[in-house]
């Protein structure tokens, strides 16, 4: 299963498809943007900074987000490649 930032919330879906909706809002939430959770997210300055290395790091974020918070999904593999518009793209490839 391939969860990519785009799309929307349901709110009646269950198991794997929970999971990876979960998944997504992890990967489209930045940090300082939840109110009393304010460590949830990815730091923003990696999104528009599309170099190897912060491609590389925000693979690690990726990976150690979803670990902390949602233990549920097991993660194969999280590709990130760079936009046209200069930001970064996030897949997250789920077993």
């Amino acid at each position: 299963m391939v969860v990519s930032s785009a799309g929307w919330i349901d709110w009646s879906v269950k198991g794997r498809d929970r999971i990876a909706q979960n998944v997504r809002n992890l990967i489209n939430t930045y940090r300082y943007e939840v109110a009393y959770h304010r460590t949830m997210g990815l730091p923003a300055e990696i999104i528009d900074a599309p170099t190897p290395e912060a491609m590389a790091e925000l693979g690690v974020e990726v990976r150690a987000l979803i670990a902390r918070y949602e233990p549920r999904a097991r993660v194969e593999d999280v590709v990130c490649t760079p936009g046209e518009d200069g930001e970064i793209q996030v897949e997250v490839i789920l077993a």
